[in-house]
C-alpha cells in the first residue's frame, strides 16, 4: 500500500501541472477561435502532427531506454553517465534532420499545404522539434529523481508563457500562424534553458558511455517502429473523415475528444509517476519472482480502473449539459463519440500498465507486432465504419483497435512475467460501464428528450458501485489514497 500512497502522490503532483496547462488552454479557446479561422488551426494541426512524427522517428526510442537503463546504472556517477549518453545522441540524432528540413522548409511548405508562402511558419515549427526532443530529456530526470514538484513548476511556467505570448502575438498583433508557432518556440526554449540551468544541469557528467550508448541503442530502436504505429493508430482516423466525409465531421470528433482530457491527464500522470516506482520496485525486490512487484501493479492497475472508469462514466452521462453548455448547439452532436474515445483512452493506457511484464524483462520487440496489429485493424475498420457512420464510426474503431492492442499485450506480457489476477472482473466492469456511457448521449441525441438528473446520478453510483462488488477495490484502499492525497498533496 505504501508504494501505491507514493503513486497516488506523485500521480497528484505530476497532473496537476498539466491540468493547468489544459485550462488555461481551454481558457484562451474564445479568443484563439476569434483570431484564427479553421482553416488555420487546421495548419497548426498538420504542423504539430508533422513534428510528432519526425520526434518519434529521430528519437531512436532514446526516452524508453533512457527510463529502462537509468534504474539498472549502479551509482550515482553511472546514472549521470547514461543520461549525458542519452543526451548527447538525441542531440545528434536530431541535429541533421532539422537542418537538412530548415534547407528544404519552402518546399516542404509546398508538399505540405501547396503553397510556399508558409516557409518561416515551417521552419520555426521545425527548430521547435529540436526544442521539444531537449525539454523531454529534462523531463524525464525530473520524474528518474522524483522531482514532482520542480516538474510542475516547469510545466506551469510553460503554461503562463505560451498564453502570454500567444495573445501578443496571435491576438494584439493579429500574427496569424505565424505569431502561434513563434509563441510555442519561444516558450519552449525559455522553459528548457530554465529548467537545464537551475534544475538538471548538475545531474549530467561530461563522460560519453559507448557501453550506455549500445544498450539504449539496442533496447530503443525496435521502439521506434512501435512508436510510429502508434501515431498511425491515433491519427489514421482524420484522415479517413477527411476523404470520405468533410471537416465539420472532423470538427466534432475533435470536440468529443476535446471533453475526454481529465482521462488524459490521468494518463499522463500516471505514466511519469507510475513508470519510476514500478521500475525501482522490481529492481530493489531480491526475490527472483518479484512478489510485491506483481501486487503493486495488480492494485495498480484495478485502482487505475475505478478512477479512469468513474470520470469517463461522470463525462459520458452528463455529457449533453457540458458540451451545451461550455459550447454552442451546433457541437452538441460530437458528445456521441465521448464514450467511445474516453474508453478508448482507458483501455490503451490498460494495456501500458498490464504490459509491462515485457518492459520488466527487457522484451520490447514484441510491442512492435502487437501495435502492428491494431493499426492494422484501426485501418481495415475505418475503411467500413467511417463511410457509413462519419466521426462515430472513427471513435468506434478506435476503442476497438486499442482493445484488441490490450488484450494481446495483456496475454503475451503474461507469458515472459506472469501475474495471478482476476482478467475477466475487470472486463466485465469495463463493458458494463462503456454500455452505461453509449445510451445516455445517444438516447438524449435521437430521442431528443431531456432524461431527468436524477436517474443520471443513479447510473452514476450504480457503475461506481460495481468494482465494490467485483472485489476488485475495498473501500480501506480507497481511504488510504484519498488519505495519502490529502496529507502529501
Amino acid at each position: 500500500m505504501a508504494n501505491l500512497k507514493e503513486l497516488s502522490k506523485d500521480t497528484l503532483i505530476y497532473g496537476s501541472g498539466r491540468v493547468l496547462k489544459k485550462i488555461i488552454g481551454l481558457f484562451l479557446l474564445p479568443f484563439y477561435t476569434r483570431a484564427l479561422n479553421p482553416e488555420q488551426y487546421g495548419i497548426l494541426d498538420t504542423l504539430a502532427t508533422f513534428s510528432m512524427f519526425v520526434l518519434l522517428i529521430f528519437g531512436l526510442g532514446l526516452q524508453g531506454a533512457t527510463s529502462r537503463y537509468f534504474f539498472i546504472a549502479k551509482g550515482e556517477v553511472e546514472k549521470k553517465k547514461l543520461l549525458f549518453t542519452s543526451l548527447l545522441i538525441r542531440i545528434f540524432s536530431y541535429a541533421v534532420p532539422v537542418v537538412i528540413l530548415l534547407i528544404f522548409s519552402t518546399k516542404l511548405s509546398k508538399i505540405l499545404f501547396d503553397t510556399e508562402t508558409l516557409k518561416w511558419v515551417v521552419m520555426i515549427s521545425v527548430f521547435t522539434i529540436m526544442i521539444t526532443a531537449l525539454m523531454e530529456m529534462q523531463s524525464q530526470i525530473f520524474r528518474f529523481y522524483r522531482m514532482p514538484w520542480k516538474y510542475t513548476i516547469v510545466n506551469s511556467l510553460r503554461a503562463f508563457l505560451n498564453p502570454l505570448f500567444g495573445i501578443t502575438f496571435v491576438v494584439i498583433l493579429h500574427w496569424g500562424v505565424f505569431g502561434a508557432t513563434l509563441s510555442s518556440m519561444i516558450s519552449s526554449s525559455i522553459v528548457l534553458m530554465v529548467a537545464f540551468i537551475f534544475f538538471t544541469k548538475k545531474y549530467y557528467v561530461t563522460a560519453f558511455s559507448r557501453k550506455w550508448a549500445k544498450k539504449l541503442l539496442v533496447f530503443g530502436y525496435p521502439l521506434i517502429f512501435t512508436a510510429l504505429l502508434v501515431w498511425v493508430n491515433n491519427v489514421s482516423d482524420r484522415f479517413f473523415l477527411l476523404h470520405y466525409s468533410n471537416l465539420d465531421q472532423i470538427g466534432l470528433y475533435s470536440i468529443g475528444n476535446t471533453f475526454t482530457q481529465p482521462i488524459s491527464f490521468l494518463n499522463t500522470a500516471l505514466k511519469l509517476s507510475g513508470a519510476v516506482l514500478m521500475f525501482s520496485l522490481y529492481n530493489e525486490e531480491k526475490e527472483d519472482d518479484k512478489p510485491r512487484t506483481k501486487i503493486f501493479l495488480t492494485k495498480y492497475w484495478y485502482t487505475y480502473l475505478v478512477f479512469s472508469i468513474s470520470i469517463a462514466v461522470l463525462i459520458s452521462v452528463f455529457s449533453y449539459e457540458i458540451v451545451n453548455f461550455v459550447t454552442t448547439p451546433k457541437y452538441i452532436m460530437g458528445i456521441l463519440a465521448i464514450p467511445f474515445l474516453a474508453f478508448g483512452s482507458i483501455i490503451f493506457q490498460c494495456s501500458q500498465i498490464t504490459g509491462n511484464g515485457m518492459t520488466l524483462k527487457e522484451k520490447s520487440k514484441p510491442y512492435f507486432w502487437i501495435m502492428l496489429i491494431a493499426a492494422l485493424t484501426n485501418a481495415g475498420l475505418n475503411f467500413y465504419f467511417v463511410p457509413r457512420f462519419g466521426f462515430v464510426g472513427a471513435a468506434i474503431t478506435t476503442v476497438t483497435s486499442n482493445f484488441l492492442y490490450f488484450a494481446v499485450a495483456y496475454f503475451w506480457s503474461q507469458k515472459v512475467f506472469y501475474i495471478k489476477r482476476s482478467f475477466l472482473k475487470p472486463m466485465l466492469y469495463f463493458f458494463l460501464a462503456l454500455g452505461v456511457s453509449v445510451f445516455f448521449p445517444f438516447y438524449q441525441i435521437y430521442h431528443d428528450f431531456e432524461v431527468n438528473f436524477g436517474l443520471k446520478i443513479f447510473a452514476l453510483l450504480l457503475t461506481m458501485s460495481i468494482p465494490f462488488l467485483f472485489k476488485l477495490v475495498n473501500l480501506r484502499m480507497i481511504s488510504s489514497l484519498a488519505r495519502s492525497i490529502i496529507r502529501k498533496g
